[in-house]
């Protein structure tokens, strides 16, 4: 095993990671909620982890689930990228990975794929093949979705996409969105 990495073998067991909590608590979408997310631990379970402590990159694998506080994500595996004593990037592959987030406000945020890129620096979450985001008034379901998480602006659809082969290929490349007007709205057209 090279030099500065370490390997461990968990049972199911919780190791908590403290550098994650500067990516993970960018899901907040204001400033004051920000600094109160800043003060939960992060809670990582899963069967088996890498850690390189020279580069702070590390590599979960197993049945991965991510904790802080509202915040959950799981998957198959998940990489940290980490620069000095922040989160650059975090990936997390599954069949399908989740990512589940209950705002202050109450609103669950819920989206799935079969891999995600969670980008700290940009609190961009880009979920390919096979996504989904789920929020309380739409959803929508595409092969690849962009979410800003601090703006909560979704973008979803490819620029390029593959030539449809066929009906169902093509069916695949399409962004579909179901929206649910809100029930005052509807109440007012009445």
């Amino acid at each position: 095993m090279p030099a500065g990495f370490i390997s461990m073998r968990m049972n199911k067991s919780f190791f908590i990671v403290p550098a994650l909590l500067l990516a993970l608590a960018q899901t907040n979408s204001h400033a004051d909620d920000l600094a109160d997310n800043a003060i939960e631990k992060i809670f990582i379970d899963a069967d088996q982890m890498k850690l390189n402590i020279e580069t702070g990159y590390s590599v979960y694998t197993g049945n991965v689930k991510i904790t802080q506080g509202e915040l959950k994500l799981t998957g198959d595996k998940v990489t940290v990228q980490q620069g000095s004593k922040t989160v650059e990037r975090i990936t997390v592959a599954g069949k399908p990975a989740f990512y589940n987030h209950v705002t202050d406000d109450g609103e669950n945020i819920q989206a799935q794929s079969e891999h995600m890129l969670y980008v700290a620096s940009e609190n961009k979450l880009v979920m390919t093949i096979n996504a989904s985001l789920k929020q309380p008034e739409h959803q929508v379901s595409s092969q690849k979705i962009i979410y800003d998480t601090k703006n909560k602006i979704v973008i979803a659809g490819d620029k390029n996409p593959a030539p449809a082969t066929d009906a169902i290929t093509n069916e695949n490349q399409r962004v579909n969105i179901t929206l649910t007007p809100k029930k005052e709205a509807a109440a007012n057209q009445k």
